[in-house]
């Protein structure tokens, strides 16, 4: 504990940053936290919807379903 009054007692009262240091540690700071959010996130396997299966198309849009030719007569 000491060594950390120290530590802040050394340091000077003011510091200048420029704008792009000051821009790039706040954006280095928030990209940090979503990366250890995500890291400890309780929720990593998410799932979204229910997946019975009807959200993508099994006829890769081709026209070959069985429909009988007497109906379109």
């Amino acid at each position: 504990m000491k060594k950390i009054k120290e530590f802040f007692a050394d340091m000077t009262e003011t510091v200048s940053v420029t704008k792009l240091d000051g821009t790039l540690i706040v954006a280095i700071a928030a990209l940090s936290g979503v990366i250890i959010g995500m890291l400890i996130s309780p929720r990593k396997n998410a799932k979204y919807g229910c997946g019975n299966g009807t959200t993508y198309i099994t006829n890769n849009g081709e026209d070959d379903w069985d429909w009988d030719d007497e109906d379109t007569e």
